[in-house]
């Protein structure tokens, strides 16, 4: 991004680099902010537009490498040694070795990207983005941003950032916004938030309830997600599995559907006894997905322990057609 110059005539002249760069002041100060704060507390709500309610949710960050998220369904915590995830119907839990590519992850899901530059400093490098100006809200005026994450306009977010502390309070995320079938609008609304407040070690401690069980390694395996389909492949050898591959965009909305009806569902854990779950990113894995033939997604592959495709069906059409495929490909989990 181009530096601002300044002199007396600066501002003007930020605001002609501004435009012909296409990179917007505003969104550089929000990853600027967020990646320099040292912790950071907030309650917020998060809502799918399609889907009706908002679902509440908290983070609690603190550098160098502690997390602690509280979802609808799960709880995530990452005490800078392991990360222990518990999921609130099931009443079980498992732990991870922590590394740094485990924590980033945890931010990839929409629904807690406004976070993800506490920890990784290129979070909102958008393809492009501009300031939309001061825009009036409850409570005062917020900075608003629009920033476009691929060229195509795939995904896009208009960020309202506190004119305080340059943070986002707001934003709307829009995927395939071009595309009126598949267009999924979803809302991130802060209800409060602290930043570098003095937040003590034990909040990332986890305390399993009483009634909690953790699960085995055997029971982890059978639905951990792998993110290398070589890895994978390696996996489903050794225990005499199939693999199934779903090839995904962060910009895809059907992609999302998918992930949130089925993935998180008991009846898709089931199939982990015959399946080894993996996902694969299409525009950070060009070469896999150009390697399989993928143009369109989601598409979603049950291949053997080699990686040949045995069954594959491309798009979305809901759960009942989803694990239909499933079923088709491997039978009854």
């Amino acid at each position: 991004m181009r530096r601002p110059i300044l002199f007396i005539a600066g501002t003007a002249l930020v605001a002609i680099a501004v435009a012909q760069s296409g990179t917007s002041a505003l969104l550089a100060s929000f990853g600027k902010a967020m990646s320099e704060a040292k912790t950071v507390s907030s309650n917020y709500t998060f809502q799918t537009i399609s889907k009706g309610g908002a679902d509440p949710y908290t983070v609690t960050l603190k550098k160098p490498n502690m997390v602690r998220i509280e979802t609808p369904t799960q709880t995530v915590v990452a005490d800078g040694k392991e990360i222990t995830t518990y999921d609130k119907g099931d009443k079980t839990y498992f732990k991870q070795a922590q590394t740094p590519a485990l924590i980033k992850s945890l931010f990839a899901p929409e629904e807690l990207h406004l976070f993800a530059g506490f920890f990784d400093a290129s979070a909102y490098k958008a393809v492009r983005s501009k300031d939309l100006g001061a825009k009036a809200v409850k409570g005062g005026t917020m900075n608003a941003v629009e920033a476009a994450y691929d060229a195509q306009d795939r995904k896009v977010v208009t960020y309202l950032l506190s004119p305080d502390d340059k943070l986002a309070r707001k934003a709307q995320i829009e995927l395939d916004k071009k595309d009126p079938e598949h267009k999924v609008s979803m809302v991130f609304d802060t209800k409060s938030m602290t930043v570098n407040g003095d937040i003590p070690d034990s909040t990332f401690a986890f305390q399993p309830p009483a009634d909690s069980r953790e699960l085995s390694l055997a029971e982890i395996n059978a639905g951990k997600w792998y993110y290398d389909l070589d890895e994978a492949k390696k996996v489903a050898k050794a225990s005499g599995r199939m693999i199934f591959v779903d090839f995904f965009a962060t910009w895809c909305g059907p992609c999302k559907m998918l992930e949130r009806e089925c993935f998180g569902t008991d009846e898709f854990k089931k199939f982990g006894k015959k399946l080894v779950f993996c996902r694969i990113d299409v525009d950070d894995q060009k070469s896999v997905a150009e390697a399989y033939g993928i143009t369109a997604m989601p598409t979603q592959d049950v291949m053997d322990k080699d990686g040949n495709v045995v069954k594959q069906i491309v798009g979305y059409g809901g759960p009942e057609m989803f694990f239909n495929f499933l079923t088709g490909a491997v039978g009854n989990p």
